[in-house]
């Protein structure tokens, strides 16, 4: 079976499956298609009114983003465009703010510190 048939095939079970172990397994599964899944992930999240199968694919997709995360550090490019170029995601950008915020309350300059 082709991987493309496999990806379809898993997809679908994770969309219909009436249980809800099947459909995470199927998620699981997935995920070791790598960036081939995501796509697939990403619509299984939108058709799914469960929020435990929509979290499963949230963090397949992650799991999928962090491996691909590592290969483009091991690789590093000054290209500013290159493939390898990951979008922040919103949990990204909240970990990156919470850490600046947590660096200003150590060196205890606070934004009502800084001259206008």
């Amino acid at each position: 079976m082709s991987d493309r048939n496999t990806l379809f095939d898993l997809k679908e079970k994770a969309k219909w499956s009436s249980d809800s172990e099947e459909k995470k397994t199927a998620i699981k599964e997935l995920s070791t298609h790598g960036e081939n899944a995501i796509f697939e992930l990403q619509e299984i999240m939108n058709i799914t009114a469960y929020e435990d199968i929509k979290n499963a694919c949230a963090e397949a997709i992650k799991s999928i983003q962090g491996s691909r995360k590592v290969e483009v550090n091991e690789n590093p490019t000054n290209d500013a465009n290159s493939a390898g170029d990951i979008t922040t995601t919103k949990d990204q950008k909240k970990e990156e703010f919470e850490k600046e915020a947590k660096s200003g309350q150590e060196t205890g300059i606070g934004l009502a510190d800084m001259p206008p």
